[in-house]
């Protein structure tokens, strides 16, 4: 059922519907829906974690307006915005099955790993596609600024460049790796396997979700997946993608 109002939908955000505890949000998963809210200042997160609740709105608005442009551009199956409320958000739920642990992963077959990676691999490069009207590395918030936990520096940056030069004196190796002549293109940032709903019986992808953090970035964030992967034969995704490079 869709709802009119705040309060019909946050009446529905009962603790049963919360499977993973917040870190910087409660993540409702209702019947049909996902009900996306940010904690609030001072409020923390699971275990005690410090959520940087500040940036928070930039983020969703950073989300809305990847998911607007992914859906004209792309095939790539992404939810529906269903309702905006006051501090949250609600999407449609795109039915199937998300990893978040390890021994999960492990368990699938090396022929459904295989179909999944190369699946993942054409949204990336759908992704390049799309184009970039201010040729900066930036979110697609107002501000640009990118929020990433991997990049204390936000931006936005005219260039490739740019941002190359931002981390001149910064000992961040896969940063200085990224070829100074490689173009920013659109990428999610966070092609974590949490991030990518599969099909019940694991052989293929039903849709890709959590694009807070999407930027146009060099090398398709290849960068910043090889920081921040944590799945066995995942840190390869990137591998064989060519990128577009300044002629």
């Amino acid at each position: 059922m869709i709802y009119s109002t705040d309060k019909e939908w946050l009446e529905k955000c009962r603790p049963e519907a919360l499977p993973v505890p917040p870190f910087d949000r409660y993540v409702y998963m209702l019947e049909g829906h996902v009900v996306k809210k940010g904690l609030k200042p001072g409020e923390l997160g699971f275990d005690g974690y410090q959520p940087d609740v500040l940036t928070i709105p930039q983020r969703d608005e950073n989300e809305l307006h990847t998911l607007e442009i992914v859906r004209q551009y792309t095939n790539i199956p992404v939810p529906k915005l269903i309702y905006e409320g006051n501090g949250f958000n609600v999407f449609e739920r795109i039915p199937g099955v998300t990893i978040f642990e390890g021994p999960i992963w492990d368990s699938i077959s090396p022929r459904q790993q295989e179909g999944i990676k190369l699946q993942v691999q054409s949204y990336i490069k759908e992704l390049a596609k799309i184009p970039n009207h201010t040729g900066g590395v930036r979110s697609l918030s107002a501000s640009g600024e990118i929020i990433h936990n991997q990049l204390p520096h936000r931006g936005p940056f005219i260039s490739t460049n740019d941002f190359l030069r931002s981390y001149d004196h910064e000992d961040v190796p896969l940063i200085h790796q990224i070829n100074p002549s490689s173009l920013p293109v659109l990428s999610h940032m966070d092609w974590d396997l949490s991030n990518i709903v599969l099909h019940p019986n694991m052989d293929a992808v039903a849709g890709v979700i959590d694009w807070e953090r999407a930027a146009f970035f060099p090398e398709g964030g290849r960068s910043i997946h090889r920081m921040c992967h944590q799945w066995r034969g995942w840190e390869t995704l990137f591998d064989d993608i060519q990128f577009p490079v300044e002629n």
